[in-house]
């Protein structure tokens, strides 16, 4: 039987207008460059369920523990699907968004993080690294488009605590998470991101 080859999964994270799908973009770009097998995907993904969860958000017509169950079958799919069969080929998955963003948006919504993670303990890969673009919510909010502006607006204190949960991620969650200041230059950041990506793949594969 031919052993399987581990990949890296790398989940880029932060509240909406951080640059997640900016910098998730760059690295997949970066790291393609480089002859590395890489994949981007995100969630949620263009799924059943995931089209779901875009419907009721944007009608605002879901409770936190609906949002919570189909955000969770979403990922099922994804992780069956994508994520472990890119991984087993040992590709570089980069995740625009993973079960961390549950934990902050649903744990901030009053779902405990507590069954978040034991949940997904169940059945989805913890990252290799996480990567949370941090950025204040006021911020936030100017870089978003009118449209989005108007919702965002009205949540202002819900996502002072979902970006509250992020900023204790380290203590929440046992795993490899580096938080970036995510009002600094894009090409600095990515810049970071890279060489923190490039020294995980290193020390895996036992470079000095």
């Amino acid at each position: 039987m031919v052993k399987e080859q581990r990949g890296f999964l790398i989940a880029i994270e932060g509240i909406d207008g951080s640059g997640k799908t900016t910098q998730s973009k760059l690295l997949l770009d970066a790291l393609s460059k480089k002859g590395f097998k890489t994949l981007l995907s995100h969630e949620p993904t263009e799924g059943k369920f995931g089209e779901e969860i875009r419907k009721k958000l944007r009608c605002n017509d879901v409770s936190p523990e609906e949002a919570y169950e189909l955000f969770v079958k979403d990922r099922k799919e994804h992780v069956k699907n994508k994520i472990k069969p890119a991984l087993n080929s040992g590709k570089i998955v980069i995740v625009d968004r993973y079960f961390i963003s549950t934990i902050a948006y649903q744990g901030a919504a009053g779902i405990p993080i507590n069954k978040i993670i034991k949940d997904h303990k169940q059945f989805a890969p913890f990252p290799d690294l996480v990567v949370i673009l941090d950025l204040p919510v006021e911020e936030a909010i100017k870089r978003l488009s009118n449209k989005r502006k108007d919702s965002f607006e009205n949540n202002i204190d819900f996502l002072r605590k979902v970006r509250e949960i992020y900023l204790n991620m380290k203590k929440i969650l046992k795993t490899n998470i580096i938080i970036i200041d995510a009002l600094r230059p894009v090409e600095d950041i990515h810049k970071d991101i890279l060489e923190h990506v490039l020294k995980l793949i290193k020390k895996r594969n036992g470079d000095p």
